[in-house]
């Protein structure tokens, strides 16, 4: 009986030690909705912790009309219109060559210090000076 006793509580001991190690592994490994720090290469490199990058992919159609970017883009449900409003904020607007990035994407590039760079390639047919000049 002493033994049989011995032997139950070394499991029960066994199996708790086992329990906090597989909980001490989730916890340290960022499971939960905590914010993945940015790398130290990058921090030195001088991008903001909280720096991002969007991408749309699969757009047809880009217009800036009134302070207001619009655009389409093609899903699995059909076409789906975007309007972003860039007046009255810290919007800098890039038209170039689309030599990193898909000829038919708009990538939006928050810098983390209250900035955002749009940048739409060449292959749309805008006029960004035409069109943020014009009077509303």
């Amino acid at each position: 009986m002493k033994d049989l006793l011995t032997t139950a509580s070394s499991i029960i001991i066994i199996l708790f030690c086992v329990s906090l190690l597989f909980l001490s592994e989730r916890n340290g490994s960022g499971s939960g909705d905590l914010e993945v720090p940015a790398s130290n290469a990058e921090t030195q490199a001088g991008k903001h912790p909280h720096a991002r990058t969007t991408m749309f992919t699969r757009v047809q159609s880009v217009k800036l009309k009134k302070g207001v970017l619009m655009f389409v883009t093609l899903c699995e449900d059909g076409l789906k219109e975007h309007y972003f409003l860039i007046r009255d904020k810290n919007v800098v607007l890039i038209k170039k060559n689309a030599g990193d990035m898909p000829g038919n994407a708009i990538k939006f590039d928050d810098d983390g210090y209250n900035t955002l760079l749009v940048t739409i390639p060449n292959t749309f047919d805008i006029d960004l000076m035409d069109a943020m000049t014009t009077p509303f």
